[in-house]
């Protein structure tokens, strides 16, 4: 295809059939045609628009055989589109056309994806999972008292940070140590909540924070690998059994392998800050990036005290981290810092709790 289509044409045909400027955000100086189109591609399948724009090239291009043979070939409907094309579209101001306007009156109109990495949420999908996640997070409380957030990650298992839990002697957490479910605020103007007690095993994993993070520079020097500030708490009882039980409320998988997060992608952190009924925070410029060895990850979506051991997502609910720090700065602060969640279930499965998280 690039041998068909030369940069102008392929302007012209993505304004054209999808309404967007998609192509701006993959042409660079320099940059070959070929792995150009291969990328605008992409995003295309991703938007759901990658019919639209090889129909109008196939509509364009009468006398490249080889190029309609091969959209033919490859995606077999686009040709049957191309074919039932709809009339010409004018587009007039004051009476006078507009020469930049799409000339199909199948484009979408004057429409435009301003920032391509923020995709298209299938709404009821999206709500669901997030109802979902809404039963498996909860309010970590030392004698009643918020302390801190946290979240299942397995059917009797809760995640959330140590410096949350640690002003407590070990033998103690089981009487003193509880999680408080479904703490949100209704439309009814109720709160809630079930609060389920732990086990006698108390804490059965965790590891420290660094002690750089209490200090004036959180990232000097950065953590080790074993510096991940988490509490794996034991449950008196399976809470957390799979929903298709119809008794359980499910879990949250920590993954194996980091999610491939760049600045300024979306993060999102559900939370009890103050303690208060449960919050979702989100920031569609999110992320700052990685600290100098992997151990944490910054982002700037807000956070409060009690928000310490809250689940972070990508804006498709796949678990990216767990949440530990703000920036010490009083005058600004910048970030947030949370610890990348598949190093907590490496960490986990490497300490014989593996089976705790199935």
């Amino acid at each position: 295809m690039a041998r068909a289509l030369s940069e102008d044409d392929l302007e012209r045909i993505v304004y054209e059939s999808t309404g967007d400027q998609l192509h701006v955000a993959f042409v660079a100086p320099g940059k070959p045609l070929e792995p150009t189109i291969f990328d605008l591609l992409v995003a295309l399948e991703r938007e759901g628009l990658t019919f639209l724009f090889l129909a109008s090239v196939y509509r364009d291009r009468l006398h490249r055989s080889d190029v309609r043979d091969e959209i033919a070939r490859v995606y077999p409907g686009v040709a049957a589109m191309a074919d039932q094309a709809g009339p010409a579209l004018s587009l007039q101001l004051a009476g006078r056309a507009v020469p930049s306007g799409p000339a199909s009156a199948l484009a979408p109109g004057l429409q435009r994806n301003v920032r391509p990495r923020l995709a298209k949420l299938d709404a009821r999908l999206w709500v669901e999972r997030l109802l979902a996640l809404e039963a498996q997070v909860c309010r970590v409380d030392i004698d009643g008292n918020a302390a801190g957030t946290g979240f299942l990650v397995g059917p009797d298992v809760v995640l959330t940070n140590w410096h949350v839990v640690a002003k407590v002697e070990r033998t103690a957490m089981p009487a003193r140590v509880t999680c408080l479910f479904d703490y949100a605020l209704l439309a009814s103007g109720g709160r809630g909540g079930e609060r389920v007690a732990l086990h006698t095993e108390g804490c059965i994993d965790d590891r420290p924070y660094a002690p750089a993070e209490v200090a004036a520079d959180p990232g000097s020097p950065p953590p080790t690998a074993d510096e991940l500030d988490y509490a794996l708490l034991r449950l008196e009882r399976p809470v957390g059994a799979p929903i298709a039980s119809g008794s359980g409320r499910g879990w949250i998988e920590l993954p194996a392998a980091p999610l491939p997060l760049v600045p300024d992608d979306p993060l999102l952190i559900l939370q009890h800050p103050d303690g208060a009924p449960l919050k979702l925070a989100l920031d569609t410029e999110s992320i700052i990036g990685p600290n100098a060895n992997g151990t944490r990850i910054r982002y700037r979506t807000n956070t409060d005290p009690g928000s310490s051991g809250s689940p972070c997502f990508s804006m498709d609910w796949d678990l990216a981290a767990l949440h530990h720090f703000g920036d010490p700065a009083w005058v600004r602060p910048v970030f947030n810092q949370g610890v990348p969640a598949e190093r907590i279930r490496a960490s986990i499965e490497a300490r014989g709790h593996g089976h705790r998280l199935r």
